[in-house]
This record gives structure tokens, C-alpha cells and sequence, in this order.
């Protein structure tokens, strides 16, 4: 549940062409798409949901059913909420101030840092240890993918180390021919716990103070009061969580409550504030804000994604079209099961099939192989099926099982394939990589 700032609300009148004059800053809650506010007794009302079309172009506001009018409710603003809530913040502050006085004294010989993401979570629990232990280090892992509102909140942040990888994220997934998804990740072992790796002396004792909670995850839901990442592997690192059992309303009641800075990316309707435009967990409902606030970071990503798409012919590998995959599909893996007619037809066209007769472009999709049922999305590992058991072929191998049946090497595959290219085969694309 995040508060909505102007900046959002300026958002939704361009995008949705509406005036809204019932909704203002200091009163309204976005979770997970649904405008909530609170009266001054404490209940929560619903009262729009917003959906966003698949073309990432429209923000359309949708009135609940349990709607009730707007005037008729005595909402309560954040600062009520604060008054309300106030006893319940001082107690969870006391409570994760003895944990950080406790794990302090526990580790006494550790060196106490606060890893800082310039998100509100890191922020709260920033401003709790140093209310205890001013000088204490806070320490940025620069992914490379961060906004500028982050970068400059970052280099104004006191007694803050910024860790910059040698290498972008751009530059690594270029050279990696790799695009993160939520099925295969991992920019975050190399851009945050890598980096600290690469920084932190290997051989000192630190006790980072974090700030992940319960309630963010399935996974993060077990987490203790202590914590220790596989990934850190041999250091002597203790991971402290003293915010864990805090509810996102606590920690923006809080904020608001101490003055705490924040992050202008949340006032723009973000719920997160890193890794912009290519974190895989993101979806549409972000993809959008991405488009209106950061339209050259998008730009940028979309390019990317589409020559990725193209090098790599992502119909075969995710059965969908070069604008399903931009705005919808790239983050997760196979779109849909089977090929819609327009998936096969842009195939066709960009690779040279004749757009007339797509029973050749069909032949590229869904392949496995008959003798080890590898899928197969090579599309000159098909060609060359295609152009040895001919065009209407039912069984395909992979390129192992091709090689093997007849008795190829890779210099007499590479022949072949080079070959069929200077006869302009239209199965096989003349730029391609054997």
C-alpha cells in the first residue's frame, strides 16, 4: 500500500483524460491497482480500480462495485492517520531499537552498515540505527539501472559508499546475449551481493542491517531476526532485520511521522525504487510509468529487447509477435503455447518465407527433438532439417542428434550450412551464426 503523491495524480489525468477532483494528495492509497482511502474511524474503503491496456498507452479507471461516494466519507488524512496510529508506531520503534541495541551488543566485534537502496524501507531502517549510532556507514550498490531522482538522493546521502560495478548492466547482458526473466535471473547476485562481495574485506566481520520484512514475500515471510544470504558464501557476515514485522502502512506512517526523506520515484507511483525499466518482477502496471516519467530509459530498454528478440528469433522461443514481447512477454518466459497466425506470418516476413504460404514458417515452431525431445529453437538446426528430410518433415533432431546420425563434425555442419547461404536458400538467413 503506497500513499498517492500529486505527481501520480497528474499521471492519471493525462493518461486517462479525467479530471478526478475527488482525489488529492495527503488522503489516497494505491494497493495493487485499487484507490483506497481510510475514515477517521479506521475502516478502509475501496473505491476505483485501475487496468491498464496491453498496449501500455491507457490508464483506464474503473468505479467498484462496493463503491461508496467520496463526499460521504470522512477520510481520514495521513496525518490523522499518524495521530491514530501513533502509540503502535512507538511501540514498534521500541521495539526494533532494543533489537538493534541487542544485536549490537551481541556483535560487538562486527562492523555495524547499513545497505541503502534509497527506498523507504532501507531509509526507515537507515534513520533507526543512526538515531543509535550516528556514524554508522550506509553503503549503495549502484546497479547501473537506478533513475536519476535515485542517483541524486544517493550522492546527497551522508556517510554513503557507492559501489559501481566495472561493468553496466547494459554493456553485461550485451555481451552475455542474455535477457533477465522471472524464470532466469541474475542480476541481482552480480549488481547488489556482488558488489558488496568485490567491496567489503573478505576477511572483517560486518553486521548488515536490512531492510527486508515479513510481509514482502512467501519466501521472506520465515525470516528471523537474523539472516544469512547463501550468497554471501565464507564472509563473516550477519544479515539483521529490525524492521521485519512492520507492515508497509507502518513504514510510510512512519516516514511521514519523522520527516524521513523520500524517494520522488515513489511520489511518481512507483511501489519499488530499483533497477529501473528491466527488473523482470516488474509488470505492465510499472511498464507504463516507465513510458510517462523515464521515456528515454524505456526508448533505450525497448531497443534493446527488440534486437535481442531478433537475433535470437523469439517467435520460436516464445510464440509471440515482436510488440507482444516488448510490452508483455519478455519478462516471462513462453508467451502462449502455440503460435497465432499472426506470430507465424511476421516470422515469415522477417525471414524471408514466403508470406503466401506459411506451411514452411509453421514447420520453425514448437519443435522437438524425436531421438532426445530437446526443444529445439535453432532455426538453422531446423533449416537444416528441413533441407535434408525436406519441407514437410513430421521428426526433427537437434543439432547433437543431427550431427550424429550423419556423422558430421562442426567443420562439415559449418560446410553444409555455409553453403545452402551462398545459394540462397531462403530456409537460412545469411547473417546468421552458424
Amino acid at each position: 500500500m503506497s500513499p498517492i503523491f500529486n505527481e501520480y495524480l497528474n499521471f492519471l489525468r493525462d493518461t486517462t483524460k479525467q479530471e478526478l477532483p475527488d482525489l488529492k494528495e495527503g488522503y489516497f492509497w494505491l494497493d495493487k491497482q485499487i484507490i483506497k482511502g481510510f475514515d477517521k474511524q479506521g475502516n478502509i474503503h475501496k473505491f476505483y480500480r485501475l487496468k491498464i491496456s496491453d498496449n501500455l498507452k491507457d490508464v483506464i479507471i474503473i468505479k467498484l462495485k462496493c463503491y461508496t461516494d467520496i463526499s460521504d466519507i470522512e477520510l481520514a488524512s495521513w496525518n490523522d492517520l499518524i495521530d491514530m496510529n501513533e502509540q503502535h508506531l512507538k511501540e514498534i520503534e521500541t521495539d526494533s531499537l532494543n533489537l538493534i541495541r541487542g544485536k549490537m551488543k551481541k556483535y560487538k566485534e562486527y562492523t555495524p552498515i547499513v545497505p541503502v537502496s534509497m527506498g523507504k524501507d532501507s531509509m526507515v531502517v537507515s534513520y533507526l540505527v543512526r538515531s543509535q549510532y550516528p556514524d554508522t556507514k550506509a553503503i549503495f550498490n549502484n546497479t547501473s539501472l537506478d533513475c536519476a531522482d535515485t542517483y541524486r538522493m544517493v550522492k546527497n546521502f551522508p556517510n554513503c559508499e557507492i559501489c559501481t560495478p566495472k561493468e553496466g548492466f547494459y554493456p553485461w547482458i550485451k555481451r552475455m546475449n542474455w535477457i533477465p526473466s522471472r524464470i532466469r535471473r541474475g542480476c541481482c547476485s552480480i549488481f547488489k551481493v556482488g558488489e558488496m562481495l568485490n567491496k567489503l574485506d573478505k576477511n572483517k566481520k560486518f553486521l548488515l542491517f536490512m531492510g527486508m520484512r515479513n510481509e514482502e514475500s512467501n519466501t521472506r515471510s520465515d525470516y528471523g531476526d537474523e539472516v544469512i544470504n547463501p550468497e554471501w558464501k565464507t564472509t563473516y557476515w550477519n544479515g539483521i532485520l529490525p524492521i521485519r514485522k512492520w507492515s508497509e502502512l507502518d513504514v510510510w506512517l512512519y516516514t511521514f511521522f519523522h520527516n524521513i526523506e523520500i524517494n520522488e520515484k515513489y511520489k511518481k507511483g512507483y511501489s519499488r525504487v530499483g533497477c529501473a525499466i528491466a527488473c523482470p518482477y516488474y509488470t505492465k502496471t510499472v511498464w507504463i510509468l516507465d513510458k510517462y516519467w523515464y521515456p528515454s530509459m524505456r526508448k533505450r530498454w525497448e531497443s534493446i529487447l527488440r534486437e535481442y528478440f531478433l537475433k535470437n528469433k523469439g517467435w520460436l522461443i516464445f510464440n509471440c509477435t515482436i510488440d507482444e514481447y516488448l510490452t508483455r512477454a519478455w519478462n516471462g518466459g513462453t508467451f502462449r503455447d502455440e503460435p497465432t497466425q499472426e506470430v507465424i506470418d511476421e516470422f515469415a516476413k522477417y525471414n524471408g518465407l514466403d508470406a503466401g504460404d506459411t506451411s514452411v514458417a509453421k514447420q520453425y515452431f514448437n519443435k522437438s527433438c524425436s531421438d532426445c525431445n530437446k526443444r529445439i529453437k535453432d532455426k538453422t538446426t531446423l533449416a537444416m532439417n528441413m533441407k535434408f528430410h525436406g519441407r514437410e518433415i513430421t521428426r526433427f533432431l537437434c543439432k547433437k542428434c543431427f550431427k550424429k546420425l550423419y556423422e558430421m563434425d562442426e567443420d562439415k555442419w559449418n560446410y553444409y550450412v555455409a553453403a545452402f547461404k551462398r545459394d540462397d536458400c531462403a530456409l537460412f538467413d545469411k547473417d546468421e551464426n552458424s
